[in-house]
């Protein structure tokens, strides 16, 4: 530690309102002394607090493929509610759910 800094000290550094350093040694979020009611910062512990907030924007991820493996969440709970209630295609007969596909023929089977 060589010397303590004002807060005026560190928001001209920083390029901040005071009012904004303020709030952040409310919220306990950056290095900070407190003598006698009086605030100060050791310059060095504010230039490695500044090193470890570096923001690192995420990488984008590949594009997903689309195909059975990798469905929406939306699209695998439609899908199950459509088999639950009978409506959607069934694979294993080849034919579409019960009360699809029917015209006029098909009413026998009800409202459904």
């Amino acid at each position: 530690m060589k010397a303590l800094v004002t807060i005026k000290g560190v928001s001209e550094f920083l390029n901040i309102k005071t009012s904004t350093l303020y709030s952040w040694v409310n919220k306990g979020s950056m290095p900070v002394y407190k003598l006698n009611g009086l605030l100060r910062f050791d310059m060095e512990e504010i230039e490695e607090w500044i090193k470890e907030s570096r923001f690192l924007p995420n990488v984008p991820q590949k594009a997903i493929k689309r195909g059975t493996k990798n469905q929406g969440i939306d699209r695998i709970v439609k899908k199950a509610i459509d088999e639950v209630k009978g409506r959607g295609y069934n694979s294993a007969s080849g034919k579409p759910g019960r009360g699809q596909g029917l015209g006029k023929e098909g009413e026998e089977n009800g409202p459904l």
